[in-house]
């Protein structure tokens, strides 16, 4: 089952390159199926998907009804495209957390670029060997953009990066969850996109002091999702391959199955500060080929009117244009 958020951020499932309007469908249901998408996705459902995914062994039948049920009225279907898709968050309240140098692969070459030290793939698994927690940042959901958006830094930016990611969305959540306690509801793809200058020592500063504010990542437009939600189908989020093609050629190439911190045990440490709440979202961390893996006088740097294609088996491709900054 594919879930897609449209127009002003109405929910829909994605069949066979339709989009099928969830709440005039589910008004062809029984009356208890109807009864039960209405309490869980209201109104138009535009809303928050938290409910749903915190009731979703009640909403999983009445939505594959709908999809079963091959409906092809205009009134209820539309071409996919035909309309906007618009980035599949559950909820702007949610939290969005974000892995770094979680695959070792990427965090050798990019470490080397921005210290000059050289690093083996081994010294970063040693780390979760010898107890170090995962690390990372979050990502404020105002900057997250759908499918088919243009895409863009602030201006006097030099050095823009691209990272192909896997997004899961937590089915539950909870203090201080165990490995064997975290479930994943659903997983997207994800594009997060980086200024690298002050990691390059480019320019000012844009951050400073004992926190750090994120910006290089947390910036309009800095991170991209979509163009779906696989829910309930046979793939594990551990095993799934991610590529990244900028201009048609092939960047990234890589596997979840890479990852140094897995989505559990990252989640379970998390837990032990916060509450983990359904619809929040884990984001993997990327593999290598990025443009910063290149070096400051790298050819791969992402510049005014490339195409970026992020894919991610199972869910599709999520498609981003980069605009002109300089004008921005």
């Amino acid at each position: 089952m594919k879930l897609v958020r449209y127009n002003n951020g109405v929910t829909g499932l994605l069949d066979n390159n339709k989009i099928i309007d969830i709440s005039a469908a589910r008004e062809r249901l029984s009356t208890s199926g109807a009864e039960v998408l209405r309490s869980l996705l209201p109104g138009n459902c535009g809303g928050s998907w938290n409910d749903m995914i915190a009731h979703w062994d009640e909403a999983r039948e009445p939505l594959g009804d709908i999809l079963n049920s091959a409906l092809d009225n205009q009134d209820i279907s539309h071409p996919v495209d035909s309309i906007k898709l618009v980035a599949p968050l559950p909820d702007r309240r949610n939290r969005i957390i974000a892995l770094g140098a979680n695959v070792a692969a990427h965090a050798v070459n990019a470490f080397k670029a921005i210290t000059g030290e050289d690093y083996t793939e081994d010294h970063f698994h040693k780390e979760q060997r010898d107890g170090l927690p995962p690390w990372g940042f979050t990502i404020m959901p105002e900057t997250v953009v759908g499918t088919e958006t243009e895409v863009r830094p602030e201006a006097g930016v030099k050095k823009f990066d691209y990272e192909v990611e896997v997004g899961v969305i937590l089915a539950s959540g909870g203090r201080k969850i165990t490995e064997g306690d975290f479930n994943v509801w659903g997983f997207t793809v994800w594009n997060d996109l980086s200024i690298r200058d002050p990691r390059l020592g480019i320019g000012p500063p844009i951050h400073r002091g004992a926190f750090n504010w994120a910006l290089e990542k947390n910036f309009d437009t800095g991170n991209a999702c979509g163009p779906c939600v696989v829910v309930d189908e046979d793939y594990d989020v551990n095993n799934l391959r991610c590529i990244m093609r900028v201009n048609g050629e092939v960047r990234q190439d890589w596997s979840t199955s890479d990852m140094i911190y897995g989505f559990a045990e990252s989640a379970a440490y998390l837990s032990r500060y916060i509450e983990l709440a359904p619809g929040d979202i884990l984001c993997s961390g990327t593999g290598p080929g990025t443009a910063i893996e290149s070096g400051v006088d790298g050819d791969r740097w992402l510049k005014p009117g490339d195409q970026l294609e992020a894919e991610v088996h199972g869910v599709g491709i999520l498609k981003n244009v980069v605009g002109n900054w300089e004008n921005s």
